[in-house]
Order: structure tokens, then C-alpha cells, then sequence
């Protein structure tokens, strides 16, 4: 369904009769329809639809303050995208063909995350204006009906503020622009840039930024100054460069000074770009989540790839891990342990033509027995039995002494 079903047609004919003329002009936000709980839809006759939400009410600019419970309303301008703006904030309102006003935020700011003065309704329609005149409307009867004490200027803060809960925030800066940009920015530090000329030399090399707050250091700066995306501080990045952007990534938390807390180095990755120019893709922030979630993850790399963390590495698989290499496996401790537990499964090593492992302290024990048996060895002959052990007895206490150097000092098996 579109724009005319009956829900929209009925609030149409409401602002017919409240407005006549289909000129275009500027209207402030007295609300922003955010859900089905907002009162336009909850509380109307008509069928509950969501069709209303992203609308705004509003009141002309050039209008006279009429009743505030049956505002006009109007439409995103842009179908796909919505910038929604914030109680106080001026529009403009276009008129369509089909009479159904469409709203565009139009208003000045310093900042992205304010564009609005918060008592713009208060300062524009005050009820003094209207105090004595046979016009007063019934809203600012019920207004003044509450058990507020009767001041102008208390009664007519009920619009005051910028919604039921958006807060301003300090610090949030507009980003610098380069020629030809196109960019999507938001109240909150969010952007998306699509740039080919925001590298140092301002050469053609097509960039796409999507940025997920503004760091921290940045909001400390002064509000008339403009800021870029920062690929090591803000708080979550995605970039994708080319040519001749070349990314100044440094792992890790930055600290004021520019300093990494990141002390691992990539002392085994081969190869090791030392400028990260040319077609590549960033992603950076404090948590990274991959997630397949019923079928694969497949990763391919023409060239090396690399795990370089401060932190251990973990495998937790359900099933086995299968490796086919073309070269060696170098596995470098830095004097720490290897250990393969695998409870009562085996271990095996070499090719299939497998033999059983010698257990080291159980050799030993039975070479042992097998020495002090021979020692003891005696002999029956023709004129009785000969003298116990053999002539070189020495020798052979001599090799028993050393049976326990066939032992390994570092690796051991059960």
C-alpha cells in the first residue's frame, strides 16, 4: 500500500481543513511519530497503521498558533532514508502533487547532534500573544487549567527540549568535506563517506569510510572545527582505499601522545607490509564478532596471512582440524611448553608405517632387571656349580649407573 490508504487520506482531509493553501514553506516539529504507541495512532478512529511512522507534526512557520491537537502532518521527503529531526527543529515542508506535504530538514547547525533551539516553539507561539483575543485555543485553555501556577512562561514549556529523551551531546563536529564527496552523517558521530581525494596528496584514489562514533580526543576540540575519521581512535571503522591512500593503522589502544599499548610484534609473518597503500580493507574496533551462521566461512589470501595478538590463541571445534601444508612447520615455545593431551586417544608421528613409542622410566626399570640379572647369572658344570656373576661385573654396574641418561630432560609421553 502507498501514501493514499485511507489512514493518510483522513489525516490529509484534517490538515485540508486546517490549511487550505498548498504552497511550499517552513514548518517547526512539534513531534516526531516514532512508533505505533505515539497518540496520532494510538488514540485515532482509524485503522492503526504503520505507514505514520517517521511522519512529523508540525506548524508553519508563517502560521498563526493555532490548536496544538490537531497539527498537520507531513512525510519524509526521501522514501529510503530517513534523517528524522527533533522537537524545535525547522523544515521545510514540500507539497506534492497529490497533496501530501513531505518534510526535508533544511535547519543551520554548528554541530550534527544539534539543530535546533530547544524553546524555539515557546519563544515563536507564546500564550501572552493570544491572552485577550477570542481565539485562544483550547490547548492553551487545558494549559492553563493545570494546576501550574499561571505563568505564561511556565505554562507554554510543554514543547520545550528536543524530544522525550534525545540529550544533547558536546563535542560532536561536522567532518571536514573534500571535492566531490558525497557523505551520510549523522546526530551521533555515525558517517558514511564516499571520497576520492582524502588522502595527503589529493590524487584520485576512491575511498569508502564507514565510521561508528567519533573518538574521544576529537570531541574535546573546539565545536567551529571540523574533524576526519580517525582509523585507530574512533570507535568502530570499516575503510575501504585504494591507490594512493595509504592507511596510518597502528594496532592496539592510542593513548594522547600517540602511543599503542600493542607490543607483539609480527617477528614470523614474511612479508610484512611496511605501508598499507593500495586497494585494502580496514576493520578496527574494541570487539570484532565473525559469524557463519549455518553453512561455511571460507578465507582465501594469495599471499601470507598472520595472527598477531598480545593474547593467547584458542580452537574450540566440535570436529577435527585437517592441515596440508607444502612446507615446514616451525613451532618456536620461547622456552615454553608443548602439550598434546588427548586422554586415551593416540599420537601419532611419521608415516603410516607406524611403530609403538617406548615408554623412557619403563626402560630403564627393565634394563635395570635385566643387568642385575646378569650379574647374578651362575652356571652347572661337570665339577658343580660356577661362581655367581661374570668376570667383568664392573662393566656392567658401570652401564647400569648411566641407563637413566637415555632419558629426555624436556619432552615426555604416557
Amino acid at each position: 500500500m502507498g501514501l493514499t490508504n485511507s489512514t493518510i487520506a483522513a489525516n490529509l482531509a484534517t490538515q485540508g481543513n486546517e490549511r487550505k493553501n498548498t504552497q511550499n514553506g517552513n514548518g517547526v516539529v512539534y513531534s516526531v511519530i516514532l512508533d505505533e504507541n505515539h497518540p496520532r495512532i494510538k488514540n485515532s478512529d482509524a485503522q492503526k497503521t504503520t505507514e505514520l511512522i517517521g511522519a512529523i507534526e508540525f506548524r508553519y512557520t508563517g502560521g498563526t498558533p493555532d490548536s496544538d491537537k490537531d497539527l498537520p502532518i507531513a512525510y519524509p521527503s526521501e522514501k529510503y532514508f530517513k534523517s528524522l529531526p527533533v522537537r524545535n527543529e525547522t523544515v521545510e515542508i514540500l507539497q506534492t502533487g497529490t497533496g501530501i506535504p513531505l518534510y526535508k530538514r533544511i535547519s543551520e547547525e554548528l554541530t550534527p547532534n544539534i539543530s535546533a533551539d530547544p524553546e524555539y516553539i515557546k519563544k515563536k507561539y507564546k500564550p501572552s500573544e493570544n491572552a485577550n483575543s477570542s481565539g485562544r485555543t483550547e490547548s492553551y485553555k487545558e494549559i492553563e487549567n493545570t494546576s501550574q501556577p499561571k505563568n505564561n512562561q511556565q505554562n507554554s514549556s510543554k514543547y520545550d527540549g528536543f524530544g522525550d529523551y534525545f540529550q544533547t551531546q558536546a563535542g560532536i563536529h561536522k567532518l571536514k568535506l573534500y571535492e566531490g564527496d558525497s557523505l551520510f552523517e549523522s546526530r551521533f558521530g555515525q558517517s558514511i563517506r564516499f571520497s576520492a581525494y582524502n588522502n595527503d596528496k589529493n590524487e584520485f584514489s576512491p575511498t569508502t569510510i564507514i565510521r561508528n562514533g567519533e573518538n574521544a580526543n576529537s570531541r574535546k576540540n573546539k565545536i567551529e572545527q571540523t574533524t576526519l575519521e580517525d582509523l585507530n581512535k574512533d570507535g568502530s571503522i570499516i575503510a575501504m582505499t585504494s591507490d594512493k591512500y595509504q592507511m596510518g593503522f597502528v594496532p592496539g589502544t592510542i593513548n594522547d601522545k600517540g602511543t599503542s599499548d600493542f607490543s607483539k610484534t609480527p617477528d614470523s609473518f614474511a612479508g610484512y607490509p611496511d605501508k598499507l597503500i593500495g586497494d585494502q580493507i580496514l576493520i578496527n574496533s574494541g570487539r570484532i564478532i565473525l559469524s557463519a551462521r549455518n553453512s561455511e566461512m571460507i578465507f582465501y589470501s594469495k599471499k601470507n596471512y598472520g595472527f598477531i595478538s598480545d593474547g593467547a590463541l584458542s580452537i574450540d571445534n566440535a570436529l577435527g582440524i585437517e592441515a596440508n601444508v607444502g612446507a615446514d612447520i616451525n613451532v618456536t615455545t620461547n622456552d615454553r611448553n608443548i602439550n598434546l593431551n588427548t586422554k586415551n586417544g593416540k599420537i601419532n608421528l611419521g608415516n603410516t608405517q607406524l611403530e609403538p613409542l617406548v615408554k623412557g622410566n619403563k626402560l630403564v626399570d627393565l634394563l635395570t632387571e635385566l643387568i642385575d640379572a646378569i650379574l647374578k647369572q651362575q652356571y652347572l658344570t661337570p665339577s658343580g656349580p660356577s661362581k655367581i656373576g661374570p668376570e667383568n661385573l664392573p662393566a656392567f654396574n658401570n652401564i647400569k649407573s648411566k641407563l637413566k641418561t637415555i632419558l629426555s630432560e624436556l619432552n615426555s609421553t604416557s
